[in-house]
């Protein structure tokens, strides 16, 4: 349903104990004894794991052997590797792999590999020993997302992203038109973002078609470490977007970035797309402290007459800010980002053109849709609220929120939402095949053994 499926694995990773239910698999007619295999590796149960590879083997060895075992899946599609990576239990995986010879690179859910349910598990021990066994550090999931790059995030390990990188992962491998540089940028992760560094990621990469680089993405989060370290390894101040990073700083109020930006040598006289320069962006920002960083660095400008700080700040709040200019330009650079696949740019843009216009509520389902589409379905899911509330009889924003939260694996909540949307707008079918959805993963979800 989702327009791109979640980073990670599904529920399973944030499961007490248990696991879904399964079919039948072709090599065996009896889905309670390989429900009962699946757990036992996931509990981490090596004797009753070799009892159950003597069952199901049949007396078989080698290749058919792993064949037949390969073939064992819950109702997620995770096979004995991926739940004993889940249950957190090497034993087991050794087992399976140095003695039963089962694929290290056994494809699971959403294109998960034993190796990267060990990164989403954030177990530094399976992922060492998965590499060592020769895991394929550049194979993506069904996202496109490389192992690299589900090591980076608010939660990522800088001794996963480490051994990735030792076993030659690729430092600036690409996923939605960004880099590993770009998430750790995102998440304010500058210990992450060092390491990276240290191993040569391309800095003057941007995002694809945007010009968004990581320093910008950096001066957007306000992280001052990040935006430190980037300078240090001789990122380029000004960039080559129309917006750049010193008008960002003076945009968010950021005065220690703007400090740093403008010592490193940052370009203030540039203008934006509608003529202005970063000094007048921080004068109607109202941060008196930011236009006196940037008035000696900065050009006189023709149309301010006093130009002295004071005389700066009465110009800006004299001139009457075209807004219909302004909004048209943030929401067709918006478009052109969507439709480029630049998800989180797009959301970036449409924070520009909300702040400009907050009662325009396709705006913030755009958003929303972008959020989901980048893979956030927290911020997706605040976005739909907030249109919930805005809009009360508005059927999308049901769906939005409805999408968000399956993502979230909250699927009663999920389905609340998508029955909300069909009473307003009975006969969506968009709405129907949601809840469909939802239904079916709420059952699943509760009928799965180790639930309260």
């Amino acid at each position: 349903m989702a327009p791109h499926p979640p980073l990670f694995p599904p529920a399973a990773f944030d499961r007490a104990g248990g696991l879904p239910p399964c079919e039948p698999s072709r090599f065996s007619s009896n889905p309670t004894f390989d429900l009962a295999f699946l757990k036992a590796a996931f509990d981490g149960d090596l004797r009753f794991v070799k009892r159950g590879a003597r069952v199901v083997g049949r007396g078989a060895e080698g290749r058919r052997l792993a064949e037949m075992l390969g073939a064992v899946r819950d109702g997620y599609g995770n096979g004995l590797l991926h739940s004993a990576v889940l249950g957190g239990s090497l034993p087991v995986c050794r087992y399976l792999v140095e003695h039963l010879r089962m694929d290290v690179d056994d494809v699971g859910p959403f294109g998960g590999t034993p190796l990267t349910f060990a990164i989403g598990r954030r177990n530094v021990d399976l992922v060492r020993y998965f590499l060592d066994q020769g895991a394929d550090v550049h194979r993506v999931n069904h996202s496109g997302t490389p192992p690299l790059h589900l090591a980076v995030g608010e939660e990522g390990s800088c001794e996963i992203v480490e051994l990735l990188l030792s076993k030659g992962a690729y430092v600036d491998a690409l996923n939605l038109g960004g880099t590993a540089l770009h998430i750790a940028a995102r998440h304010r992760r500058d210990d992450i973002m060092k390491v990276l560094l240290d191993h040569h990621a391309d800095h003057k990469i941007a995002l694809g078609g945007t010009g968004y680089t990581a320093l910008f993405i950096a001066t957007a989060m306000c992280s001052l470490k990040c935006v430190k370290l980037l300078l240090e390894a001789g990122a380029d101040v000004d960039g080559a977007c129309k917006e750049t990073p010193l008008m960002i700083a003076a945009t968010a109020g950021s005065t220690d970035i703007l400090k740093c930006l403008v010592l490193a040598g940052a370009d203030a006289n540039i203008p934006n797309s509608l003529g202005r320069a970063s000094i007048e962006i921080a004068a109607r920002s109202g941060r008196r402290e930011n236009v006196e960083i940037l008035f000696p660095v900065t050009s006189q400008i023709p149309s301010v007459r006093d130009w002295s700080v004071d005389g700066i700040i009465t110009h800006v709040k004299s001139v009457r800010p075209v807004k219909k200019v302004m909004l048209a330009s943030a929401k067709f650079r918006a478009h052109e980002a969507f439709k480029n696949g630049n998800y989180y740019a797009a959301a970036h843009i449409y924070r520009e053109a909300i702040e400009l216009d907050p009662g325009d509520a396709t705006l913030l389902s755009n958003r929303s849709l972008c959020w989901l589409r980048y893979g956030d379905a927290r911020l997706a899911l605040k976005d739909a609220q907030a249109l919930r509330m805005m809009r009360p009889g508005c059927p999308k924003a049901c769906y939005r929120q409805g999408t968000a939260l399956m993502l979230l694996k909250e699927y009663e909540k999920a389905c609340g939402a998508f029955l909300d949307g069909l009473k307003l707008d009975p006969g969506n079918v968009e709405i129907e095949d949601g809840l469909r959805e939802a239904l079916e993963s709420l059952k699943l979800y509760s009928s799965s053994p180790g639930e309260d």
